[in-house]
């Protein structure tokens, strides 16, 4: 009994209590009193141990929930308790959550999760990048790789803003010199490619696709050829360093010593070819103190027309495209005399002119006046084709395609006939000699002999149809001949 009675006060107890918070709450609630902090967090809401770390909360359910009592710049608002004072010793320095144990760059050791190894996504290699590689280069700024928040509350910033949640990514936005054009960040493979630093730029390694959390991703020769293959680097490094034997320090002597070493570490993956000559007679040797004529590069060796028998890789066959018939062109013949380089190419000026060294060796066509404007060449046969130097003009042979690369392209009669077929040659050529039985000789006489030989070759392959009568009598004007003794006169055409 005195046990039931002992119960029965102990619910009455109870009750009377219940009554009374009952009471207070209805009192609270119609007062409507804003609790004080920190007494609405959890005593654990400092612990970073703990399940319930306002770190670990924020990035579950966002930092929108902060903003409602801290206000909108999380400075205080009205629970007066400044998020930014506690998290931004040094107001806009990434430091205060992103790192500042090895250094006071912003990189981690420690990501917003408690990661402290570098094999981690969040830790990496940012020391690298933001320190610098000691061996390559200095570092870079968080905002090539990062939008970097002026606020702790920019809109950007983990997350913050209405609708929005903390993932604990920092999202890529590639800025400034990371970016090559097509630079992509995959999370999955933790990979970054088609960045600048790495490979993406004119002679490098474009496919270079490091791996963030692995080690020695950025070793000489990663990014660029060292020398190795030259011409990886496009056709001046493969003629410089493969066929003329230099060194990258004869031509990068401020970034670069003997032994590979970059000694200008400011100067390497900054976005620009340095370029500094440590011997300039080393230059002056092969291109001379002013070049201003091909045959420093372009020939020299057979004659000084300009023509190969060397080309910029090292060719020297003439069944080589490089090497070719420029010989046979540019210097006088059998035939003829030789034709300017401009008869085929733009010569520039200078070796620094624009259009002179492009990037894939190759001298292109541009045909000039002699040529003709309807000159054709095909890279993939070697041949060029409709040229007026081997047949387009009237009565010659239109269709004559020559191979650049193969001999016996020029042969007499390869153009034009020669008296076996005069008719070919249209106009009173037929008669003359089919009927008449003259010989070419008999109307160019400054240019060929009796016996076919071209005599007068600055008269051959000139443009002109020049017509001199071996009886040293008479004249030719427009296609009229007049006061050659044979007929006077005689219309051609």
């Amino acid at each position: 009994m005195s046990s039931l009675s002992h119960t029965a006060r102990n619910a009455a107890v109870a009750m009377v209590i219940l009554a009374m918070l009952g009471v207070a709450l209805s009192g609270c609630s119609d007062r409507r009193i804003a609790p004080t902090l920190p007494d609405t967090h959890p005593l654990t809401w400092m612990n970073q141990s703990s399940p319930d770390f306002h770190g670990e909360v924020v990035t579950l359910v966002g930092a929108e929930s902060c903003a409602k009592c801290h206000g909108a710049d999380w400075n205080g608002g009205k629970a007066g308790v400044s998020c930014v004072a506690c998290h931004s010793q040094l107001t806009g320095m990434c430091t205060s959550c992103h790192g500042g144990i090895d250094n006071q760059t912003g990189a981690p050791p420690i990501g917003l999760c408690g990661e402290i190894s570098d094999t981690t996504v969040a830790v990496g290699k940012h020391s690298a990048h933001l320190m610098g590689d000691s061996l390559v280069s200095v570092g870079i700024a968080c905002n090539n790789c990062h939008h970097v928040p002026v606020f702790i509350s920019d809109p950007q910033h983990i997350g913050f803003g209405p609708g929005t949640a903390v993932d604990s990514v920092a999202e890529i936005a590639w800025h400034g010199i990371a970016d090559g054009g097509g630079a992509a960040w995959d999370r999955t493979a933790r990979t970054c490619s088609g960045t600048y630093c790495h490979g993406n730029f004119a002679g490098g390694n474009h496919a270079n696709a490091p791996v963030w959390t692995a080690a020695s991703q950025a070793h000489c020769g990663s990014c660029h050829d060292i020398g190795i293959t030259p011409a990886e680097l496009l056709w001046k490094h493969e003629f410089h360093i493969g066929y003329a034997g230099l060194a990258c320090v004869d031509c990068h002597a401020s970034v670069v010593d003997t032994m590979l070493t970059i000694v200008g570490r400011s100067l390497h993956v900054n976005g620009v070819v340095d370029t500094l000559t440590r011997d300039t007679t080393l230059c002056v040797d092969c291109h001379s103190a002013n070049p201003t004529i091909c045959t420093h590069c372009h020939g020299g060796i057979d004659n000084q027309t300009g023509a190969p028998p060397k080309g910029l890789h090292g060719e020297t066959l003439a069944d080589q495209r490089a090497v070719g018939a420029h010989t046979a062109h540019l210097q006088t013949g059998y035939i003829s005399d030789g034709v300017a380089c401009t008869e085929c190419h733009t010569a520039p000026p200078t070796v620094a002119s624009p259009g002179h060294f492009q990037a894939d060796s190759i001298a292109e066509i541009t045909w000039g006046a002699l040529a003709g404007s309807a000159s054709l060449w095909n890279r993939a046969t070697n041949r060029c084709s409709s040229t007026y130097c081997h047949g387009n003009f009237t009565g010659g042979y239109a269709s004559n395609a020559p191979i650049w690369t193969a001999p016996g392209q020029a042969a007499c009669g390869s153009c034009h006939d020669t008296g076996a077929r005069p008719s070919d040659l249209l106009g009173r050529h037929n008669k003359h000699v089919s009927e008449e039985h003259l010989s070419c000789q008999r109307c160019h006489a400054a240019t060929v002999d009796g016996q076919l030989n071209i005599v007068g070759k600055n008269r051959h392959v000139d443009g002109h149809r020049d017509v001199v009568f071996s009886t040293g009598q008479g004249s030719y004007s427009n296609g009229t001949c007049s006061n050659i003794g044979c007929h006077d006169p005689e219309n051609w055409y």
